[in-house]
């Protein structure tokens, strides 16, 4: 007699990102996991419950981080060098870039964001502060990448001729 066996299909597991790449993510992600433990350190209340919702948006800033760094690296991969070459992964890099300090702007607003309900829960400051954190939130990664750089003019070679 033969017992059916259900195998449940995982989705594939995210590609392995070189390091160059890699590392824009896990800053960010690293930025995200201490997010989330200062909201975590808040009492009960209403700035705890927006800083939790602001996290739930960092989380799908991180996803969009995550799939622009697999573009990057399928552009070029960069397993041993510290910059990119080619225009299009330039550009990718700006984008993480920017969204990396975005990242860690929040982090840094939230910290202030505690700081206040620690010392005074009530502080109308508080409020202020959550609201532009979460309009910075919504903008993170996906924000449009910022301009390029004026290219440097290219100097032109000299041919010499050779004496025959």
């Amino acid at each position: 007699m033969r017992h059916a066996v259900t195998v449940r299909r995982r989705s594939a597991p995210p590609p392995s990102l070189s390091r160059y790449w890699n590392g824009y993510v896990g800053h960010c992600a690293g930025s995200v996991a201490r997010f989330r433990r200062i909201t975590y350190a808040l009492p009960a209340g209403p700035a705890r419950t927006w800083l939790g919702e602001i996290a739930q948006r960092l989380d799908v800033e991180l996803d969009a981080v995550r799939r622009l760094a697999i573009v990057g690296d399928s552009i070029e991969p960069a397993w041993f060098r510290f910059r990119v070459r080619e225009e299009p992964a330039k550009r990718i890099a700006q984008r993480l870039d920017a969204a990396r300090t975005a990242f860690a702007d929040a982090v840094s607003q939230a910290a202030e964001v505690a700081e206040q309900v620690a010392l005074d829960p009530a502080h109308s400051d508080v409020r202020a502060n959550l609201e532009v954190l979460s309009r910075q939130a919504s903008q993170l990664a996906l924000a449009p990448a910022p301009p390029d750089p004026e290219p440097e003019p290219q100097r032109r070679r000299r041919r010499g001729r050779r004496g025959s």
